[in-house]
């Protein structure tokens, strides 16, 4: 009989290791993986390779994902898959998420191999486990738009105020933000062609009162394999998202929480692990590969600043090739 296969997806690498031998002596072949990001390469993998996957473990707490996020894009586009959700730090309201996100078991910490094989025994097998979703019709990309981000600095006599209600109100602004840090306000822009936003640069945003400087970032695609690309599309469906525009404008609690800009220059050549991992981070909002001063701009939404700073010291500035990081927390002129 052949071996059922498991993805284990756990931090903790005493864990992953003690679970591994001990479901091979119950007659699972187990692949583990450390944290998220690799776990939905993995799941990419199988779904192109046609290989068969009976279960999935993951833990709620992870470094990159949170795991209840991470089972929600994994039920959405694997709804046959059965999954289990193990935490060490067990609550009501998580088994309440996991339940509600359609996790098919849950199981606290510390447990063995023997009870965890039992919990996938008690769950009903089902055909074509790893059968993706039925794929949704792509929109044909007519009349696809451009953007691009527009940090300002101005003079001390300026009126901040009066400057970003006649930007938030200009033709092409999506949303406009007064910032601390390096700059004093971060406007995105969209457009039919990358031309109309260089002309209102040009003739409408230099000639504000005030303006000091300004930086130009135009936002383009990232050059990603075709399974990183696949990834990220399926996040996007999961949660949600609408390809092309920022998460922020839906988002009605956007205002009622700290937000900064993130602004990331890193090693080209290690985007390919860096962007998909900064796009599923639990608190960025958006993500974008750019042009000019900064490679990727991010956009962070946290109970609190200190929630956001956390997460930037302990999820973003370790991954390798990050080479430096400018937060700019968002400033609330007026009440929306």
């Amino acid at each position: 009989m052949n071996e059922k296969k498991v993805l284990l997806i756990d931090d903790e690498a005493s864990l992953r290791r003690s679970l591994t031998l001990g479901l091979q002596q119950k007659g699972y072949e187990t692949e583990s993986c450390e944290n998220g990001m690799n776990g939905l390469k993995a799941l990419e993998r199988f779904k192109q390779k046609k290989t068969l996957l009976h279960y999935v473990v993951i833990d709620v707490r992870l470094p990159d994902i949170d795991g209840i996020k991470l089972l929600k894009v994994i039920k959405f586009n694997y709804p046959e898959l059965p999954v289990v959700v193990i935490t060490g730090y067990g609550s009501e309201s998580i088994a309440a998420d996991a339940k509600s996100e359609k996790a098919d078991a849950y199981l606290e910490k510390p447990f063995s191999a023997d009870e965890l094989a039992k919990i996938f025994a008690e769950i009903p097998q089902k055909d074509q486990a790893i059968a993706p979703a039925e794929a949704q019709s792509e929109e044909t990309g007519e009349g696809k738009a451009v953007s691009a981000y527009v940090m300002m600095n101005f003079s001390e006599t300026a009126n901040l105020a009066d400057v970003y209600q006649e930007m938030y109100f200009m033709d092409h602004v999506l949303y406009c933000d007064a910032i601390k840090g390096d700059f004093d306000m971060a406007v995105l822009l969209q457009a039919e062609k990358l031309s109309e936003l260089h002309d209102m640069v040009e003739n409408k945003i230099k000639k504000l009162p005030g303006v000091k400087d300004i930086c130009f970032m135009p936002v383009e695609s990232p050059l990603l394999p075709e399974s990183v690309n696949n990834i990220i599309g399926t996040v996007d469906k999961a949660l949600g998202r609408e390809k092309g525009n920022p998460e922020i404008i839906n988002n009605a609690n956007f205002w009622k929480s700290a937000s900064s800009y993130v602004f990331l220059e890193i090693e080209k050549e290690k985007l390919e692990n860096i962007y998909p991992t900064l796009y599923v981070n639990e608190q960025v909002v958006s993500c974008d590969f750019t042009k000019g001063k900064y490679d990727i701009v991010l956009l962070m939404q946290g109970t609190s600043f200190a929630e956001i700073d956390r997460n930037i010291q302990n999820k973003i500035k370790p991954l390798n090739g990050v080479l430096r990081i400018k937060e700019a927390p968002i400033i609330k002129l007026f009440e929306m």
